[in-house]
């Protein structure tokens, strides 16, 4: 069975709650990350498999032929491996989030499913990942908010390198984040903090509760300008626009707080105003970049884009 084919820890929260996906670095083993896991997700279901690959004795999850060069077709195998694996413990756990978390070979082993399957994880940290190649995105749009952490004094994930990888993930439209500290490949905990605020809102959602109901929205309009506004808990979500004539409007911002991030409040925003668009027979100019995101990785919206 594919959840069977690596050794593996599992600590099953049941359905509905989250799940988190725990990739250790070269020479780790599936205990590596647990303590980190259980410290950044309580209450979370933990799945920490272990490389499969060993070099001089230290386990990794693909080859390489040396520091840096990646063994291309062994990664391409245990990216399509290690999908499998995921697929099958979401299909028996059904988590309400599928998170993930890799250290240096693990982030990188987590950075090539997320390019695989760009719609598996809601979100996933990248910590120390070495990407030595542009991505080829798979099938589906990328849905997997990322958070990066690096050291900019890191010998084995050089700077230049981290950079083109957050410029890789601007270019797609991914939707990610970037924590710097000032040291080498070791974690630091500022990256942990980040990792923590990274993620605790997919951890407080429950399954079937999508907070961010497009009913729930509402639309305030002043003259030319108007917002849609979404309201829980005392937060306050919104997109602004700017009205041209009858027939367009210009979305121009996007702010959705950090209590809602990961429930897919933003993008509830715009869906809205798609909706609204082709009820009014108008076209949209999406010049906020998150919106213009959206508009990427939808292209059945294109309908309501205003021509270029």
């Amino acid at each position: 069975m594919a959840t069977e084919s690596y050794p593996y820890h599992l600590t099953s929260a049941g359905p509905g709650k989250p799940l988190l996906f725990l990739f250790h670095g070269t020479g780790g083993t599936e205990e590596q990350l647990l303590h980190l896991g259980a410290e950044l997700a309580p209450g979370a279901g933990l799945v920490a498999p272990r490389g499969d690959v060993s070099e001089h004795g230290a386990a990794r999850f693909f080859r390489r032929t040396g520091e840096g060069v990646y063994d291309m077709d062994d990664l391409a195998r245990a990216t399509a491996k290690m999908t499998a694996f995921v697929r099958a413990h979401v299909a028996v756990e059904k988590p309400s989030a599928v998170l993930g978390l890799g250290y240096s070979n693990g982030a990188n082993i987590l950075a090539s499913v997320v390019f695989d399957a760009p719609s598996l994880f809601d979100a996933a940290v990248l910590m120390h990942p070495l990407i030595p190649f542009q991505p080829r995105w798979g099938d589906g749009a990328v849905k997997t908010r990322l958070l990066v952490t690096a050291g900019r004094h890191d010998p084995i994930c050089p700077l230049p390198l981290t950079n083109r990888l957050l410029s890789y993930l601007e270019e797609t439209g991914a939707e990610s984040e970037i924590e710097w500290h000032d040291g080498g490949h070791e974690l630091r905990p500022n990256e942990v903090t980040a990792a923590a605020r990274f993620l605790a809102p997919l951890l407080q959602r429950q399954k079937g509760q999508f907070m961010s109901d497009e009913t729930a929205i509402t639309v305030e309009e002043t003259g030319s300008k108007g917002r849609y506004v979404y309201r829980s808990g005392g937060h306050e979500a919104e997109m602004t626009f700017s009205k041209i004539g009858t027939s367009q409007i210009i979305i121009d911002h996007t702010d959705v707080p950090d209590a809602f991030r990961g429930q897919g409040v933003g993008v509830a925003l715009v869906s809205r105003a798609v909706e609204d668009a082709r009820k009014s027979g108008v076209k949209i100019r999406p010049l906020c970049p998150f919106a213009a995101a959206q508009f990427r990785r939808h292209p059945e919206w294109h309908d309501v884009l205003v021509a270029r």
